[in-house]
């Protein structure tokens, strides 16, 4: 697998993300807006606007990948792997994360003031890291956007509407940040498996990915041999 390979990939989903500029702002701004209306006068604010960026991350990278389907199929049949078109768009969409986990850090930081703030840190680092191949596996399941945003839209409530210690929050994708993002405002909140139950959720995610995008391709059945 040369680096080109991985590149190209990359690359597409740049320029794309790049003519989507105001839709990645409002994915940004709205989570934001949801931790500062509660950030006055609620504590587990923190919770709330760490779960809920999983909408700016699994948002962006859900629709990279409902642009670039038509191009995955072209770039599979002329030899690229679905695993190759995967991890330069995984590692562009990661970047991405970074920096919108950084900007959520600082600002819960900043307004709430948390009783751990290395477990704040890590639970908004773990919602980015869960939320590129949540979008992605979204992306390439969802039969089109509005499917898969509902779906988004979905989890990500009923992950925000549990407990961290309820059974159902447990198997939904952002359990683990969610335990550390709870642990940082109340240290009495064990971090337990939080974090490799997070990346074996995550691996998972991207593993369902790798195979949707492979069964998309269509099998081109080579024409019949006259005689």
């Amino acid at each position: 697998m040369s680096p080109a390979r991985v590149l190209a990939p990359a690359e597409m989903t740049a320029r794309d993300l790049s003519r989507r500029r105001i839709a990645l702002a409002l994915l940004t701004a709205l989570p934001l807006a949801l931790y500062g209306a509660q950030a006055g006068h609620l504590r587990h604010a923190v919770v709330t606007g760490g779960v809920v960026m999983a909408f700016s991350v699994a948002g962006a990278a859900m629709f990279a990948s409902f642009a670039t389907r038509a191009v995955d199929q072209r770039l599979m049949l002329a030899g690229y792997r679905p695993y190759e078109l995967l991890l330069g768009r995984l590692l562009l969409l990661e970047v991405l994360g970074v920096l919108v986990a950084a900007l959520f850090s600082v600002v819960m930081v900043l307004g709430t003031g948390p009783s751990d703030t290395p477990a704040l840190v890590g639970g908004v680092a773990l919602v980015a890291f869960t939320s590129v191949p949540f979008g992605l596996a979204l992306g390439a399941l969802a039969p089109q956007e509005l499917e898969g945003t509902l779906i988004l839209i979905g989890v990500v409530g009923i992950q925000l509407t549990t407990e961290s210690s309820q059974l159902v929050a447990k198997f939904l994708p952002f359990w683990g940040p969610q335990r550390l993002l709870t642990h940082s405002i109340d240290t009495t909140v064990a971090i337990g498996a939080a974090v490799p139950v997070d990346i074996a959720y995550a691996l998972a995610l991207l593993l369902v990915a790798v195979y949707a995008i492979g069964r998309r391709v269509p099998v081109i059945s080579a024409p019949p041999v006259s005689r």
